[in-house]
C-alpha cells in the first residue's frame, strides 16, 4: 500500500496519473487511524515536507506514525543536510517535487524492497558527513569481527564511496569478486544497501 499526505496539488498530479489508478494506493488527510490500523511493513507513506513550517513540527508529527511505514519525503527545495537529517533519522528517501516520474518509480521500488534510494549528491553528502572518515576513527571491532580481512577492506572502501570497479582497480581483482564481496558484508552485517553500510561503518 502506499499513502500520500500532502496539500499541494502538484505532488498530487505527479502521483494522478499511474498511482491513483492503482487501487493499492490511498491519498489521506493526516488521518493517523487509517495509518495505525492498516499499516503493513511493506506499505509507504509520500509525505510533503513542506506542509511542516518547522523540522521540529516533522519531528513530532513522525514520531506518531506507524514504525513499520517505509516514509519518502518529498519537497520543493531539497536541502542536502535536511535530506542527510531526515535520512539519519529513518526516512527512506528524499526528493524534489519536480523529480521526473521515471527516477520517482525508481525510487519507490527500491523502497519496496526495503533499501534506501537516494539522488547521487545526498549519498556523497551523507557518506562524507556522517562522521569522521573510516581512516581516521578505528571501526568498532563489533563490525569488523564479522568480516574477513579482505571483505574489511571493500566494505572500507564502499564507505568511501568508490564504485565497484574502482574497489576492483584499487584493490587488483576481479569485479565479480568485489561484488562477492559485497553480497558477504551485506548478509554478515545484515544490511541491504551501500549507504547503510556506510552509516555503520562511519557512525
Amino acid at each position: 500500500m502506499i499513502y500520500l499526505i500532502s496539500n499541494s496539488d502538484k505532488v498530487k498530479s505527479i502521483f494522478k496519473e499511474e498511482l491513483l489508478q492503482n487501487d493499492l494506493f490511498i491519498e489521506v488527510e493526516n488521518d493517523f487511524f487509517i495509518l495505525n490500523e492498516h499499516t503493513r511493513t511493506q506499505d509507504i507513506l509520500i509525505l510533503d515536507l513542506d506542509i511542516f513550517d518547522t523540522l521540529e513540527k516533522l519531528m513530532y508529527y513522525c514520531v506518531k506514525l506507524p514504525k513499520e511505514l517505509k516514509i519518502v519525503g518529498m519537497i520543493d527545495k531539497p536541502h542536502l543536510a535536511h535530506g542527510a537529517f531526515l535520512i539519519k533519522k529513518g526516512f527512506k528517501s528524499y526528493i524534489g517535487k519536480d523529480t521526473s516520474k521515471d527516477i520517482i518509480n525508481i525510487a519507490l521500488d527500491s523502497v519496496k524492497a526495503g533499501n534506501v534510494w537516494l539522488y547521487p549528491q545526498l549519498m556523497n553528502f551523507i557518506i562524507e558527513h556522517v562522521s569522521l572518515n573510516a581512516e581516521e576513527e578505528e571501526i568498532s571491532s563489533e563490525v569488523f569481527n564479522k568480516l574477513s580481512q579482505k571483505e574489511k577492506e571493500v566494505a572500507v572502501l564502499v564507505s568511501e564511496g568508490l564504485s565497484n570497479k574502482e574497489i576492483a582497480e584499487q584493490l587488483d581483482v576481479q569485479l565479480v569478486t568485489v561484488k562477492k564481496h559485497i553480497g558477504h558484508i551485506f548478509i554478515k552485517l545484515d544490511i541491504k544497501d551501500r549507504l547503510s553500510l556506510a552509516l555503520l561503518i562511519n557512525k
